[in-house]
């Protein structure tokens, strides 16, 4: 239905006889897309991107087993805002703070019921590929 783009919403709509169309400025713009594993590649106006899919709560697979509940960067960044805090209980889904890197805004969501147990940066503050975002810890009542 739509894509964020440098902080703006695009609708995008599936086109007849394939590709895709983006409503930039206003404007209908025909664009085609290929998705390869977590790679998209994407033209527009004769010029091609590579777009990579990132999940930032998926850590690589050493990183994973110390790092249960750990959401790491996925990319250098800055802390755009927060939606949770620390001792907060939250559900599974719930936003608990928006970063960006490379002008792409990402939120970064509980990925299970429990409590916010680190939430390290503040906002304006920029991290580093690789660092802690945040961490949750599961509860059984988490309210």
């Amino acid at each position: 239905g739509a894509v964020e783009v440098d902080g703006q919403r695009v609708p995008v709509r599936a086109a007849a006889g394939g590709g895709f169309i983006a409503t930039i400025d206003g404007r209908d713009e025909r664009l085609h897309a290929a998705a390869n594993g977590d790679a998209v590649y994407v033209q527009l106006r004769g010029r091609a991107w590579r777009l990579d899919k990132v999940d930032p709560t998926r850590g690589s697979g050493a990183a994973a087993a110390g790092s249960a509940g750990a959401a790491l960067a996925p990319m250098p960044g800055v802390v755009i805002s927060l939606h949770a805090a620390e001792g907060q209980a939250v559900r599974r889904g719930d936003p608990l703070l928006v970063i960006e890197s490379m002008k792409l805004q990402m939120t970064i969501e509980a990925a299970a019921d429990g409590r916010v147990v680190e939430l390290p940066f503040a906002v304006g503050q920029t991290f580093q590929r690789g660092a802690l975002l945040v961490r949750t810890a599961a509860e059984e009542n988490a309210e």
